[in-house]
């Protein structure tokens, strides 16, 4: 009786394995069994069977099946109830929880993972309504948590998932919540992580956790949490998280991220507004969020009806106009961004259904101004206007400017609104590239661009008194003036020049008297220049030069000059006003001057090189906005990597006394000596103490973060262009990004990433850079003080990141290929045995095992050998567990080196 018994049920667990379609027979079957069965019979021979998928961890389908089944089965016996008063669990499943309950320690991880599994699908099967008894819901608790400290991160993932029924969001207590939100924020797997944003319930503190992982370092992690942030109702976030959720997700490295924005979470929202567009843009505020507000638009237009599009846009269908008094920054965006689909898309018949002919829209903008110059404004109420004449000239760059009429009023509006006072950054930005493509000619436009210039800063009096004029000045007179003028500016020229000089001689008493002369010559000219109070009493107009108006004529050269590849007269003669606004005291005009002589150098390469001094002497002045420091440092790096090093040689040799008596504050950016060589001429450069490479290295410790994300980023460029040769840099790059103290600069992490990637490709001496690096690099980490991030730096990850980078060959002239690998291989060798070494010995064995080594000739094998063997016996007399890195390191020398590149690649290297 027993074995038929056994041998029923052995049949029936061996077909439930194949299909899930025929459980429910099977399940019939099998309680027929137990019904004729007493207890314990049938209870010995149930747990032997489930013993067995119990002990597997294979993912296999068959043992899915079968642990499926035995819960479906073993939960058939429980009646799930609306009231809490339920009758007592069937001993059989009784007996099923105390035996998983009491073996969920296993010593075998795949028995504490299948154990797991198995109490969340008996959970899971108990319906939606089951109430549990709560002293089994409190062991079962206790017993998850304890697998959520499992060594194990499979094992953890199985007891999050099992606990997830046990969880109470409306408690605040919950200590299921509370492990998973530690579970969620700390644990190590990535595993972990997403079973626990798959599981974990929704509540306020659960929320928070699940923000915080959308920046995960994992990419499903991070899909998965914008997963959990779909399924809340969006009016639970602010508009900031809002805002940031969406900024992060649709511009996510990771393309699973970002199709999970745009398929789930943005669509989830758009039907919480119940489809209308203007809501969602209401909801992420226009005037903070437009960016994104905008590319959420174009991704939700993709698959949107252009029907309903047009019919949400909230336009007069006669005028095809918002009308001026219902504008407002939600529906201008949304206006703007339907007009630029349907330009995308080619829609010609659309597109005139919601805009005007260009004309008449240069009217409307025309009208709007005129509108907000009718009375004063709050300050928000002016920003949002701005807001909105920006998304109306974007508009603008949608019309066909074959246009001649309406081409002609757009250039009017141009130059109207650009000697508006309604201008900001982004529409002079906007509106200068407009320019470009409504004035096709570069001198045309740059001639304008002047005008506009001068008459902001010296605007005409057309309203002149003619009665006020007593005395008309003669033609003659006034040429005469002219040339006295004329003969006065050269005079200062020439005076600037020798004060120029005289300050790199540091001469200061003769700069003093200079400076004097200067502006002796200046008074003279303004005196010229002046209008005499006898001819135009009321007519004296002073050339404006406060921050407001200078910062707007600035950034209106600087726009147009985005567009310009060569220099013009014209934009010569306005170099004096850039120059100028150097010494202004406002630090954004400042700046912005900085930022166009930058781009004067690079048109002309005889003015980088007589003001590239200028972008240096930056750094000698005290500055509180370092700002300044940064424009500078990358206007300095961007004419290095245009002209090369060897371009500004000598300049290096003429500022080098200069350089070296700088102030306190420039002297803490020198470092110690640097080898940095000139790739294209092979100029040594490091003999002098004070050249301007040093300078820059230095500011690659500077406690401003981006600064020294800029300059990190600019020697990256250098050495990636072979204008720079220094190992030491490389040693001082692969530091850099080691160092903790930057682990919060994840674009500075990102560039080194991306530029040893691509470094060991393109450069041909790059290995030659990184094995003379390695050493370098070792020693300055353990040398560093114990206070020293540096400390906190593993030596091996350096070492090991060095030498798989340097793994392959590389050709020199001449076809012959060398392997940097054989040189470090007796070099580190030499090393362990040196007595003097301060580097650590575990690191230097360590990294042999990282050595792929191509050695042929006979001799070089067994010198080879016999460092081996002194190396063997040094360890065996000072640390024998160490041994088992050489014995790895002597089997690679046996092995094939096809064999060892196979296996290496297979490795491994996340942890770098």
């Amino acid at each position: 009786m027993v074995r038929a018994i056994e041998k029923n049920m052995k049949d029936i667990f061996r077909k439930v394995q194949y299909n899930k379609i025929d459980h429910p027979q099977y399940t019939k079957q099998l309680m027929k069994l137990y019904e004729k069965t007493d207890l314990d019979t049938f209870w010995n021979h149930f747990i032997s069977f489930l013993k067995v998928p119990l002990t597997m961890a294979q993912q296999h389908l068959h043992i899915i099946n079968t642990l499926e089944f035995f819960a479906k089965f073993a939960v058939s016996f429980y009646s799930s109830s609306e009231s809490e008063s339920v009758e007592p669990m069937s001993p059989l499943l009784s007996k099923l929880f105390n035996f998983l309950l009491t073996h969920h320690s296993a010593k075998d991880k795949a028995v504490r993972y299948r154990i797991c599994h198995f109490l969340n699908l008996l959970l899971n099967f108990m319906g939606d309504d089951a109430f549990i008894d709560d002293n089994l819901c409190d062991q079962i608790t206790v017993s998850m948590m304890d697998r959520l400290l499992d060594k194990s991160p499979k094992v953890r993932a199985q007891a999050v998932l099992a606990l997830h029924r046990l969880q109470d969001p409306a408690d605040e207590q919950c200590p299921v919540i509370k492990m998973y939100i530690f579970h969620v924020t700390k644990d190590p797997s990535a595993e972990v992580r997403k079973a626990v944003l798959s599981s974990m319930g929704k509540n306020q503190k659960t929320l928070q956790a699940a923000l915080l992982k959308t920046r995960d370092i994992d990419d499903s992690v991070r899909k998965m949490a914008f997963e959990f942030i779909s399924k809340i109702t969006v009016r639970s976030l602010t508009i900031e998280q809002r805002e940031r959720l969406l900024k992060d997700g649709l511009k996510d490295r990771a393309e699973i991220v970002r199709t999970c924005v745009s398929s789930v979470l943005l669509p989830t929202w758009l039907r919480c507004y119940k489809g209308e567009y203007l809501s969602l843009v209401h909801a992420l505020d226009a005037g903070i969020g437009t960016e994104t507000a905008t590319l959420a638009l174009q991704i939700l237009f993709k698959d949107a009806n252009l029907k309903n599009l047009l019919e949400q846009v909230p336009i007069d269908k006669d005028t095809r106009l918002i009308p001026l008094t219902s504008m407002s920054n939600e529906n201008v965006l949304y206006w703007k961004c339907v007009v630029k689909h349907l330009h995308s898309l080619s829609c010609t018949e659309e597109l005139e259904l919601i805009i005007p002919e260009l004309s008449g829209f240069c009217k409307y903008i025309r009208e709007f101004m005129t509108l907000i110059s009718s009375k004063s404004y709050e300050v928000w109420e002016k920003e949002c206007h701005k807001f909105i004449l920006l998304q109306l000239f974007e508009m603008s760059t949608t019309y066909d400017l074959a246009d001649e009429v309406g081409r002609k009023n757009l250039n009017e509006l141009i130059i109207d609104t650009l000697m508006s006072d309604h201008c900001c950054d982004k529409i002079i930005e906007c509106i200068v590239s407009l320019l470009t493509n409504v004035i096709s000619d570069p001198n045309n436009m740059l001639n304008i661009i002047a005008n506009v210039i001068s008459e902001t800063r010296l605007p005409s009096n057309e309203n002149l008194n003619t009665q006020q004029i007593t005395q008309q000045i003669t033609v003659e007179q006034q040429q005469e003036k002219d040339m006295q003028k004329a003969r006065l500016k050269v005079d200062i020229l020439e005076l600037e020049e020798e004060l120029y000089q005289a300050v790199k001689e540091e001469n200061f008493l003769q700069a003093e008297s200079l400076k004097e002369k200067i502006k002796v010559l200046k008074e003279e000219i303004n005196q010229l220049s002046k209008v005499p109070e006898a001819v135009i009493t009321d007519d004296i107009r002073e050339e404006k030069n406060d921050s407001a108006t200078m910062v707007k004529c600035l950034n209106i050269l600087y726009s147009a000059m985005q567009f310009i590849r060569v220099l013009t007269p014209t934009l010569r003669s306005l170099m004096s006003l850039v120059l100028d606004s150097l010494d202004h005291p406002d630090d954004n005009v400042h700046i912005l001057a900085l930022k166009i002589l930058g781009i004067y150098c690079i048109l002309d390469k005889e003015l980088a090189k007589k003001h590239i001094m200028i972008l240096f002497y930056q750094f000698s002045c005290e500055q509180e906005n370092q700002e300044i420091w940064i424009v500078a440092l990358k206007g300095i790096f961007d004419l290095l990597l245009m002209y090369g090093l060897e371009y500004f040689e000598n300049l290096q040799i003429q500022e080098e006394n200069s350089l070296q008596n700088r102030s306190e504050k420039s002297r803490l950016l020198y470092t110690h000596e640097d080898s940095v060589v000139s790739v294209n001429k092979r100029i040594e450069i490091e003999k002098s103490p004070g050249n301007f490479i040093k300078i820059l290295m230095g500011l690659l410790n500077n406690t401003n973060q981006d600064l020294r994300t800029v300059a990190t980023e600019g020697f990256c460029k250098l050495l990636l262009h072979q204008r720079i040769n220094s190992s030491s840099l490389i040693s001082r790059l692969i530091i850099l990004g080691y160092n903790e103290a930057n682990i919060d600069d994840i674009y500075l992490r990102q560039c080194l990433s991306v530029f040893f990637e691509h470094f060991i490709v393109r450069v041909p001496e790059a290995q030659e850079m990184l094995e003379s690096a390695y050493f370098p690099t070792l020693r300055a980490l353990c040398d560093a003080p114990d206070v020293s991030p540096l400390r906190e730096i593993d030596t091996y990850h350096v070492s090991k990141f060095i030498l798989n980078l340097t793994r392959r060959g590389y050709q020199k002239t001449g076809g012959q290929t060398f392997y940097t690998h054989n040189n470090l291989a007796f070099a580190i060798l030499a090393e362990i045995l040196n007595p003097e070494s301060n580097i650590d010995k575990d690191t230097l064995i360590k990294s042999l095992t990282n050595l792929y080594i191509q050695i042929e000739d006979a001799p070089s094998k067994q010198n080879l050998q016999e460092a081996i063997e002194n190396v063997t016996k040094m360890v065996k007399d000072s640390d024998k567990r160490l041994l088992k890195y050489i014995q790895q390191f002597k089997q690679k020398l046996e092995t094939p080196p096809e064999t060892e590149i196979a296996v290496e690649d297979g490795s491994d290297d996340s942890e770098d």
